[in-house]
């Protein structure tokens, strides 16, 4: 017994419809997902070249990931002396604790003075 061609066709679109929902629910989620806050990647300092590659905004006391692609020592200080400072090693990886409060934070390299960034906390 076949079905009618209507009842065929309310089937298709409904199934298409099945479908494109999933497809944009996965999207959103994954967008979701990538835009937490947090220690997500977004929060990571790359020191390259002599040169810092710095984040998005991250968020108030989010863990900072500092990666030190270079083949000597850096260090990142906090301009005003005390929001952080660490050392990375050559080839190392390090983490520090985002601020508390709110603002823009400027700093350098202790060891190579041409190297200043900006890190932005919300």
């Amino acid at each position: 017994m076949d079905m009618p061609t209507e009842s065929r066709h309310r089937l298709h679109f409904l199934r298409v419809a099945l479908v494109v929902s999933v497809a944009l629910a996965l999207t959103l989620v994954a967008a979701a997902c990538s835009s937490s806050g947090g220690s997500s990647s977004s929060g990571d300092i790359t020191m390259q070249n002599l040169q810092f590659n710095v984040p998005a905004p991250v968020k108030a006391g989010a863990t900072v990931t500092v990666e030190n692609k270079d083949d000597v020592t850096h260090t990142v200080t906090a301009d005003d002396g005390k929001s952080f400072n660490i050392t990375v090693d050559a080839g190392k990886t390090a983490t520090f604790t985002a601020p508390s409060t709110a603002g823009t934070y400027k700093f350098h390299c202790n060891i190579h003075s041409q190297m200043h960034g900006t890190l932005t906390v919300t």
